[in-house]
């Protein structure tokens, strides 16, 4: 499982940085925004799927695996809750309602910088939800409900960008024109909202599947005593 993941992270990576993808991408902001929700969820998703610490574990051994857990520990703060949906839901608007989106299409490294980011912000954005070790996993309630306030981002965000009159990105109305970009941006909302949602409903109805599991695991426990 925890080498499937971590082959799957490197695979999906390799697939939407493509040459192929990657020129679509810099073609249609539709084909683009599908490319970020890769970056975004899945690749993140798989990465921490894959629990790395895990294999460090195993390789450091026991002791400087805890001295590494020692001196780590102040930094779990970046995984609460409050601090990575605030940081999910920054990112997801500073990039696309700031110059530096218009920016990464006109500048390799910023282009670079842009996915790198992406990939951050979404590792960061599910260790609440999965908890991988070492991290203390928060409650379920906590989980959920902080699944819950994900749930419409992407909504909120396709929205903005659907109700836009003209293309906001000039890089795109050179390419296609401004009608054609204008209703490339349409559709890129609706990639945004559809893969986006989809992505954090998945997550939300499995952690509640796995919460009604093990509730129903516990309430047996005295029966089988």
């Amino acid at each position: 499982m925890k080498i499937a993941a971590a082959a799957g992270a490197v695979a999906c990576t390799t697939l939407v940085l493509s040459p192929p993808v990657d020129a679509l991408s810099d073609a249609s902001f539709a084909w683009h925004m599908g490319e970020h929700l890769v970056l975004l969820f899945l690749v993140p998703l798989l990465i921490v799927l894959s629990q790395p610490f895990t294999a460090f574990r195993i390789v450091a051994g026991k002791r400087a695996t805890a001295a590494f857990v020692r001196v780590t520990r102040p930094l779990h703060v970046l995984a609460h809750p409050a601090l990575t949906f605030s940081l999910f839901v920054g990112y997801l608007w500073l990039l696309h309602f700031s110059p530096l989106y218009e920016s990464a299409l006109e500048h390799p490294l910023v282009h670079a910088g842009e996915h790198l980011l992406l990939v951050v912000v979404g590792t960061l954005f599910w260790l609440p939800v999965l908890a991988p070790p070492p991290l203390r996993p928060p409650a379920f309630p906590v989980r959920l409900f902080y699944l819950l306030l994900a749930l419409p981002q992407g909504a909120l965000l396709g929205f903005a960008l659907g109700a836009a009159r003209a293309p906001l990105y000039p890089h795109y109305a050179a390419v296609m024109g401004m009608q054609a970009a204008l209703a490339d941006q349409r559709n890129g909302a609706a990639v945004m909202w559809i893969g986006g949602g989809l992505a954090v409903l998945t997550a939300f109805l499995a952690t509640f599947g796995v919460w009604a599991a093990r509730e129903s695991g516990t309430a047996r426990e005295p029966l089988c005593l």
